[in-house]
């Protein structure tokens, strides 16, 4: 199986150093790309070169929140089609409402051990990319 591209859509570094510990202890080939908030992001989906199989999005970040980007990715045909799996540290009910409105595949609240961490990056892996199966529609 060819490598899947992720892209991570995270300001705090930290979380960033354990989510990809935690991909590359999934047990399925991914290529993790990072961005610090939803204005690089959208730079980064700019690229005609690139286009992730699955993006993992925080919602609280400066710039331009999750929120923002889930709106764009929503009015946007060419980065609809992509899985967004919202992961972030609040689990209020009008975040998840809000997130799943906005387009969102998944909504997962962020755990409190890098184990627990370790078995939703297995469990999202397995599911999204052998599991399922994902649009092929590129870019226009």
């Amino acid at each position: 199986m060819p490598s899947q591209k992720i892209l991570v859509i995270e300001d705090d570094l930290d979380d960033q150093l354990l989510i990809s510990e935690a991909f590359q202890n999934s047990g399925v080939c991914c290529e993790l790309s990072f961005a610090g908030n939803g204005r690089q992001a959208l730079q980064i989906l700019d690229s005609p070169d690139y286009r992730p199989d699955l993006i993992v999005l925080d919602l609280n970040m400066p710039v331009m929140n999750g929120f923002e980007v889930l709106s764009h990715f929503q009015a946007a045909d060419t980065l609809a089609s992509i899985p967004v799996i919202v992961l972030t540290t609040t689990g209020e009910s009008d975040f998840v409402n809000k997130s799943y409105d906005l387009g969102a595949s998944s909504f997962i609240v962020k755990p409190r051990t890098f184990p627990q961490l370790e078995k939703i990056a297995r469990d999202l892996t397995n599911y999204w990319f052998r599991t399922v199966r994902l649009s092929s529609r590129g870019f226009s």
